[in-house]
């Protein structure tokens, strides 16, 4: 049986009076898994500490520029502690190694069909998790993750940085990036994993103003336009999308008017055919790719 969507967004339908639905509040905080001495970032939104992981110490030292991990919709950064592990196997350390929990609480949405996440079902079953949906969008998370990034430069004291999103996290990163063009200079690499930067199945037409994010990331919708007319990937960073690419394998982009809305122009567009949404962030093989291809541009070559 397949496992719960991640994902961008799950429907809920309010009355079409309204631009947008009200976004429905988290159950609460997740998990804060930082080095000690990591300053506190409070939500924009919610107020209250911004969750995630990372970190050692301050002037522990980089062998690699830091990754910063940007989940999707109703998850938080739990969904990456196996993507997590996989680094640290193959040589990265935790001071490398960033995920932010921009919502708050996540569900186990980001369930995959072939790897599981037992840290965080254990971590959410800690926190009293209820399984309950909640919807964000790009806009209410920009400043979260522009602070989130400072933050990360100053912590470490790298001021490059690689960027591996999925999902709602990539157009959410996009934004980010198009409203605070000071950090372009900064970007080493950009992976995308199943981002709606065409549109997305779960926001068809005259979905806009009934489902939230849907009046951004729907097919055709001015906000997606504005993105992509400031360039869909640019430089001096290195830009990679990782998709289905049949319109079969990922439910969010079904058929042929979406199978290849997660390609951008300018970027390596990597196809694992007919593979799920979830599996699309988290297989083993995949994980492998984008981050031996990471490492070609972001290890630190010391001189002995």
């Amino acid at each position: 049986m397949k496992k719960l969507l991640p994902l961008m967004l799950v429907v809920l339908l309010a009355p079409s009076a309204h631009a947008e639905p009200q976004r429905q509040k988290p159950q609460g905080p997740a998990a804060w898994k930082f080095a000690h001495d990591v300053p506190v970032i409070l939500d924009s939104e919610w107020h209250w500490k911004v969750g995630g992981f990372g970190g050692i110490r301050r002037g522990y030292p980089l062998r690699h520029v830091p990754v910063v991990f940007v989940h999707g919709n109703n998850v938080d950064a739990a969904d990456w502690y196996p993507v997590r592990d996989d680094f640290l196997k193959a040589g990265w350390s935790k001071q490398e190694l960033w995920g932010l929990s921009y919502g708050g609480l996540g569900g186990a949405n980001g369930s995959a069909l072939n790897r599981s996440n037992p840290e965080r079902d254990s971590e959410h079953a800690a926190q009293g998790d209820d399984h309950s949906t909640y919807i964000t969008n790009n806009e209410a998370n920009v400043l979260d993750l522009y602070r989130f990034l400072r933050m990360v430069q100053s912590y470490t004291g790298s001021q490059r940085f690689v960027i591996v999103s999925h999902s709602l996290g990539v157009t959410l990163s996009r934004e980010t990036l198009r409203v605070h063009r000071e950090l372009r200079k900064d970007l080493v690499a950009f992976v995308g994993i199943a981002g709606a930067n065409q549109g997305t199945t779960f926001c068809p037409p005259g979905s806009e103003s009934d489902v939230v994010s849907c009046d951004e990331i729907a097919a055709g919708t001015p906000w997606l336009a504005r993105l992509n007319a400031a360039g869909q990937t640019y430089g001096p960073a290195h830009w990679m999308t990782v998709y289905d690419g049949t319109g079969s394998g990922d439910p969010a982009y079904v058929g042929p008017t979406y199978a290849q809305s997660p390609a951008l122009k300018g970027a390596v567009n990597v196809e694992y055919p007919h593979m799920y949404h979830n599996d699309l962030r988290i297989d083993v093989q995949v994980v492998a790719m984008y981050r031996t291809w990471i490492q070609r541009w972001a290890t630190l070559h010391r001189s002995s």
